[in-house]
């Protein structure tokens, strides 16, 4: 880009030291805050960074926008502290832990005309771009049905439920490729640890094209399984981001037929360019502060996955007893 920003990093766990990396090496990143205050002077000495409080961050003119790494449950108060001051908002997912919350912020980004990006990363990745070209052009016919699974043995979160943590990724990739909202939900959860939600939930969303999604999301699975698949009538797309570049994203020609019977063929391998989604969805961010620009995961986007998540969330409710 050839230019440079004053950006604030909030939240600086293992993800936001990712951030930090990015953002320091664009040479955009001002400071550091973390709520351990001895994490926050160590990294800012690192960098060689000033050490700032987090109304002083809020409050200083120089201070273009702020990327919100914090758990989910600061978020919220976070991005509105900071919209307040003016600045323009990155929030990692989930954006929010509730559809009010979400709606309230999207409305004050609007209303003071600020740049407010959720961090949905995957809509950021070489693949996902490539497979969402793909069905575009008509690689695999009319979409049919959406798989998505995104299982491993990983943080339970005591603050947010695996919908938020995981689900969000794919909910915001089906929405990509369906460009609706469904109109029907069923869910299926499971509930062992100490948290607010499920650990396990199996989600089928229904769209007014006929469209279906099943969403497989579990952090109790001991195996990981990162894969998104879009079935439709000549064949099917499947990006598996545990595979190496050359494998991420394939092509499976084979099919069902109007009249039940499988036209199989050979598999093939989708060459796609090696990326760091993080990276280029940081400088999107940077970018749509420069142009004023709405990114591609705007806060607009946001809603609807939190619309999405809401509808699965209370759904799960009304089931009363998780299976």
């Amino acid at each position: 880009m050839g230019r440079e920003l004053n950006i604030a990093l909030i939240g600086c766990g293992n993800w936001g030291k990712n951030i930090a990396r990015n953002l320091h090496q664009m040479g955009s990143l001002a400071c550091i805050y973390d709520s351990n205050s001895e994490l926050s002077e160590k990294l800012n000495h690192d960098h060689m960074l000033p050490n700032l409080e987090l109304n002083k961050i809020f409050k200083d003119r120089n201070i273009k926008g702020v990327v919100i790494a914090s758990p989910a449950i600061t978020h919220k108060e976070l991005a509105t502290e900071a919209l307040k001051n003016d600045k323009d908002v990155f929030i990692e997912k989930p954006f929010c832990l509730s559809l009010p919350d979400a709606q309230k912020l999207s409305e004050l980004a609007e209303n003071k005309n600020k740049v407010l990006m959720v961090g949905h990363l995957l809509n950021y990745h070489n693949a996902f771009i490539k497979m969402k070209e793909l069905i575009k052009n008509g690689k695999i016919g009319i979409p049919q049905n959406i798989r998505a699974n995104r299982l491993a043995l990983g943080a339970v979160r005591s603050e947010e439920s695996v919908i938020y943590d995981l689900s969000s990724h794919d909910i915001s990739m089906i929405l990509a490729i369906t460009e609706e909202l469904p109109i029907d939900v069923n869910v299926q959860s499971i509930h062992h640890n100490n948290n607010i939600g499920p650990d396990a939930i199996s989600v089928k969303l229904l769209f007014s094209n006929g469209v279906t999604a099943l969403i497989n999301s579990d952090w109790m699975c001991p195996y990981k399984e990162h894969k998104f698949s879009v079935i439709g009538t000549k064949g099917s797309l499947i990006f598996d981001d545990t595979k190496t570049w050359s494998e991420k994203l394939q092509f499976n020609p084979s099919f069902v037929t109007s009249y039940n019977s499988i036209i199989t063929a050979p598999i093939e391998s989708i060459k796609i360019q090696k990326n760091e989604p993080l990276n280029i969805e940081l400088k999107e961010f940077l970018d749509c502060i420069y142009s004023r620009k709405s990114p591609l995961t705007d806060h607009n986007e946001a809603v609807k996955v939190q619309t999405v998540m809401d509808m699965i969330d209370k759904k799960n409710s009304e089931n009363k007893v998780d299976l």
